[in-house]
């Protein structure tokens, strides 16, 4: 008897000294000590597990994957420098943004052998960009933009072949731009603007052949515009203002098939596109300085965003919806109805049209132009494309691309619909929708959310791939404003402390995700579930209990990991605490895994 009650107090002695080794291990491991050591990552408490940390996100191993800050005060002159970047193996984002960061960007920023995302815009470093980028092989995302770094873009910097998106912009940059940044041939977007770029551009540009968007405005690059941008032809938006080219702009350059706005303003540019023959419209920016001719181009047939003529395509529209018959009406929104309108070319449309008595109302004309404000920024391939805007005295409409399976809510509403929509589809969908807020809420700036996610606003092409719609209640962060604002989105989507304090952040649009990703694995708005699978209870609902019935339960592993893995990633999302969800970054990193 003596003996088993010593080998009791003894096992209860251990687990105590066990658990005790354990929460020190959290608080004491290299990266906690690392963190700690830099004097200025808010929140930082070596008792508590640095997985746990505002800004941190750790893998099953407790390996830091993701440090995120935005708008932090990090203490007097932080230094990133004081960071030992070797001791994050694991670390694949790395996005520190206006936080007044100082000093340069230290070489051993190129040990981060995993590092798929590095942003540290907004702050104030300095120095010249280093050499140890190029060590950066799996970059796919870098922006240094709005810093005051010096100096040449290091050529090294070509081997950073996974680069898609590249902005230096607003920094003091010179030199000329060094031909080896054609080497990255899987840039959408590169960036370059408003630093002191000199020199003639590269002469084999048209090797960036997936290049979307061009900005290299507001430096002093000379000589003439190669002629190989004719041959870029996913370029959507050319921006070479306010430098110091010369020679004549020939027409290849606007006739590329994607291209809708070109700026070649403030430059020593010569010729006439006033008699060209194109194909479709373009805004080009005139100036003094050019001898071009102001040129927009005039037709019914809506190619672009903005700048055609809205008499002309109002009248199109009018004959292809026999003035808005309501047989053309496919669906009724918050403030109008979107009808289908296929024009003569074969090109079909919608149009989001307001109703005549709405588009008097203030409040609707606001949104209607807040709508269009938003979505002519937004690129992204979950988003709904926008193709133009009509303001006419008899009505306003958005034309958008066609939908063809229409609203997410009735997809899952309709048995037949529901049944197609099978568990692969609906992954996919919820990993468009996330990664479409994750573009909007830290791509764009300033960051935007649209505070009225639900299945109603996400729409169906027809290979039913998700894309997020109605941006009326879309909102531009100010991160120097409250953000109060009057309740808005659809009853059920709503994230609960906007019913207290009514300030929307972008962790709003989180819980509206969470709320949605349900739906999809569900089939239906779990209602009533919401509050007995929040993530601050017992988890009392099974994933099995919620699956919708009308699909068989998956049998390949894959797939079912997948739907365990949204689940979770779910839950997190409705916390009823807005600072325990996680960011549509990290949601969109967990999914992509």
């Amino acid at each position: 008897m003596q003996h088993t009650i010593t080998h009791h107090l003894l096992m209860i002695i251990l687990f105590f000294m066990l658990s005790e080794t354990t929460a020190n291990d959290f608080s004491t491991s290299l990266e906690a000590k690392a963190l700690l050591a830099t004097n200025w990552w808010p929140y930082a408490n070596a008792s508590v597990d640095h997985c746990k940390w505002h800004g941190i996100t750790c893998n099953q191993e407790g390996g830091v994957m993701d440090m995120s800050l935005y708008s932090h005060y990090l203490g007097d002159r932080p230094l990133l420098g004081s960071l030992d970047f070797s001791l994050f193996p694991s670390l694949v984002t790395l996005n520190i943004h206006n936080c007044g960061l100082e000093g340069s960007i230290p070489e051993k920023i190129g040990l981060l052998p995993n590092l798929n995302y590095l942003s540290l815009s907004e702050n104030r470093l300095t120095g010249n960009l280093p050499v140890s980028l190029a060590n950066l092989t799996q970059l796919y995302y870098l922006d240094l933009s709005k810093n005051q770094l010096t100096g040449p873009i290091p050529p090294s910097c070509g081997s950073m072949v996974n680069l898609i998106f590249l902005d230096l912009s607003k920094n003091q940059l010179d030199r000329s731009i060094q031909k080896e940044i054609t080497n990255l041939q899987k840039l959408e977007t590169l960036n370059l603007d408003a630093n002191n770029f000199d020199g003639p551009l590269p002469s084999n540009l048209d090797n960036l052949s997936r290049l979307k968007i061009l900005n290299l405005g507001m430096n002093s690059i000379s000589g003439r515009i190669p002629l190989d941008i004719a041959n870029m032809t996913s370029l959507q938006r050319l921006d070479l203002n306010h430098n110091r080219l010369v020679g004549p702009v020939h027409p290849e350059f606007i006739r590329l098939p994607r291209l809708y706005y070109v700026d070649y303003s403030s430059n020593h540019l010569s010729g006439d596109l006033s008699s060209q023959n194109l194909s479709d419209c373009y805004y080009i920016e005139k100036t003094k300085q050019n001898k071009i001719q102001h040129y927009t181009k005039k037709h019914g047939d809506v190619c672009c965003v903005l700048h055609y003529d809205g008499t002309i395509a109002y009248e199109d529209f009018i004959t292809a919806t026999k003035d808005f018959n309501i047989k053309f009406c496919i669906a009724t929104g918050s403030y109008g109805s979107v009808y289908v309108a296929k024009l003569p070319n074969g090109k079909t449309f919608a149009l989001k049209k307001l109703h005549h008595f709405e588009a008097n109302q203030l409040t609707f004309d606001l949104s209607f132009k807040n709508e269009i404000q938003v979505l002519i920024n937004l690129r992204h391939k979950n988003i709904v494309k926008l193709y133009g805007f009509c303001i006419h005295k008899k009505c306003n409409f958005l034309v958008y691309e066609y939908m063809e399976k229409g609203s997410l809510f009735c997809a899952l509403s309709d048995i037949e619909l529901a049944i197609e929509v099978d568990w692969i589809k609906r992954v996919n969908i919820i990993k468009g929708v996330a990664h479409a807020l994750a573009y909007m809420h830290h791509d764009c700036s300033p960051p935007i959310v649209h505070r009225d996610i639900s299945s109603k606003n996400i729409l169906l092409n027809s290979k039913v791939e998700g894309f997020v719609a109605d941006f009326g209640a879309a909102r531009l962060l100010d991160p120097d404003s409250s953000n109060q604002t009057l309740i808005v989105g659809t009853l059920g989507y709503i994230a609960p402390e906007l019913a207290y304090n009514m300030i929307v952040t972008e962790k709003c649009d989180v819980y509206s995700f969470g709320v949605v990703a349900l739906e999809i694995i569900g089939g239906m708005h779990p209602g009533d579930l919401l509050s007995s699978l929040n993530y601050s209870t017992s988890h009392a609902t099974s994933l099995e209990n919620i699956m919708d019935k009308r699909l068989p339960y998956p049998t390949n592993r894959s797939i079912e990991n997948k739907i365990v893995r949204i689940y979770n990633v779910a839950l997190a999302c409705i916390h009823t605490d807005p600072k325990c969800r996680p960011t549509m970054r990290n949601v969109s990193l967990e999914l992509s895994c």
